[in-house]
This record gives C-alpha cells, sequence and structure tokens, in this order.
C-alpha cells in the first residue's frame, strides 16, 4: 500500500505489514464490545426462553385454575423485549465488523487470525492461542501491540 492511497488507514513500515491507526484501534475494540454484547444478550434470551415455558409443557401436569401461570406474562414481555435487543445489537455488530475487517487489511497472517478470533469472535485469549497455533506469548504481544494506543492516550491524559 502507497502512502496516502487510503485516508485514515496506516502507512505500511519497512517490513511490509500495516502500522495500526487509532481508527483502526477503535474498530477492532467496538467490535469486540459489541461481540460480547450480543453474546450476553443470547444467553439471558435462552435464559427467559427456558423460564417462559409453562409447567404443563414441561411435564403434563395442570398448574393452577388456567390462564396464564404467575409471573409468566412478565417473562414472556421480557423475552420480547431481549429478541428486540439481540436483533438491534446483532446489526450494529455486521456494521462494526465490516469497520474491524477493514481495519485489518494488510495485517500479516498471525496477527490477522488473532484480530479476526480476538476481537470479532470475542474468544479469550486461552482460546485463541489454540485456535491460531500460536504460543501464548506471541498472542499476548499482538494484544499489547494492538491496544498500545489506547495505554499510551490514556497515560497522557
Amino acid at each position: 500500500m502507497k502512502n496516502g492511497s487510503r485516508v485514515g488507514h496506516a502507512d505500511e513500515d519497512e517490513k511490509g505489514s500495516r502500522k495500526m491507526t487509532e481508527r483502526d484501534r477503535q474498530a477492532l475494540l467496538r467490535v469486540r464490545s459489541q461481540a460480547r454484547l450480543v453474546r450476553e444478550l443470547s444467553e439471558r434470551l435462552e435464559d427467559a426462553e427456558a423460564a417462559a415455558i409453562p409447567g404443563r409443557q414441561m411435564d403434563g401436569m395442570p398448574r393452577g385454575k388456567g390462564g396464564m401461570p404467575r409471573g409468566l406474562e412478565m417473562k414472556l414481555m421480557l423475552k420480547e423485549s431481549l429478541e428486540k435487543s439481540l436483533e438491534r445489537e446483532e446489526k450494529r455488530l455486521h456494521e462494526y465488523e465490516k469497520e474491524a475487517r477493514e481495519a485489518m487489511i494488510g495485517m500479516k497472517s498471525g496477527a490477522y487470525a488473532f484480530c479476526l478470533y480476538y476481537y470479532i469472535c470475542g474468544m479469550n485469549l486461552e482460546d485463541v492461542t489454540r485456535m491460531t497455533d500460536r504460543c501464548e506469548r506471541q498472542i499476548r504481544r499482538y494484544k499489547r501491540e494492538i491496544e498500545k494506543g489506547n495505554e499510551e492516550k490514556g497515560e497522557a491524559d
């Protein structure tokens, strides 16, 4: 990539890999945060769905005098609310993912794989180590290099 060929993106260094800009770092951090939020909403939705199943459907035994069991209406409303939130946040995740993938263009294969698994898929460092077949030290180095721009900015404030 030549200097100035892409506005807002980093130039190549002497080794041929792209340097991360603050914009790139923020895109990766944002997509990781969003992936975590979507995963948490999915888990809460699964819990709400399990709680919303009336006893009759679970074991065939009648409960109460008919109508909805106590609290079930609230659980169903929570489930619907969570479904809407999850749908909205998944759309946002896809937008952030596009931005993050754009930030990853030009990375070496190891750093690219790390970013894909850690930031976009939201895996923890141990799982990323297994998936990329890299040592833990290398994975931590990738993370440190990518996130060092935020630490330097935080120290200056």
